[in-house]
């Protein structure tokens, strides 16, 4: 879509999304490929498949490399047993947070299924909530980082094999 399309969809009032899934975006899609943190909820598509050791390991894995090799910036991310949460921003690539998404779940969906046999893995869409100016991104940190401890499952985030934190607290 060249910049004059994407300004009149922008004028349209009805949100845009990707894909199938129902998560409402914003209208700019320029926003999704800029500089600025976006958090991700992406769920699972069925059970607690991350509360294996091997899955779990894979998802953090793919998480940290797809950012590495898309040039992207990871602030954070915690695999909770059904769902990841990560923060993530295109930095200076220009590259659209669709890229990141399609990166990460395509390669642990093809992992998934020469494990396990089963077929999905991941919701269709993931959820995004975008920065805004004047917010704390270390509140944002926190928020993400403690999600094991407000569902119980250690006392301190820092005590959770699945959240890693890449800025200053």
């Amino acid at each position: 879509m060249d910049r004059e399309a994407r300004r009149q969809a922008a004028d349209v009032n009805v949100p845009a999304t990707w894909g199938r899934g129902r998560a409402v975006r914003l209208p700019d899609p320029e926003l999704y490929a800029s500089d600025t943190p976006i958090h991700l909820t992406i769920g699972a598509d069925h059970g607690s498949p991350f509360a294996a050791g091997q899955i779990a390991t894979l998802v953090c894995d793919s998480v940290e490399k797809s950012s590495e090799l898309l040039g992207f910036r990871l602030y954070v991310y915690c695999l909770m047993p059904d769902h990841v949460h990560a923060m993530v921003s295109a930095g200076s690539t220009g590259r659209p947070i669709s890229e990141f998404l399609q990166r990460m779940k395509s390669f642990t969906t093809r992992r998934y299924q020469a494990l396990t046999g089963r077929r999905r893995l991941w919701q269709a869409s993931a959820f995004d909530r975008v920065s805004r100016p004047g917010e704390d991104l270390a509140t944002i940190v926190r928020y993400i980082a403690d999600n094991p401890v407000r569902r119980g499952l250690v006392a301190c985030w820092a005590d959770w094999p699945h959240t890693r934190v890449f800025v200053d607290l």
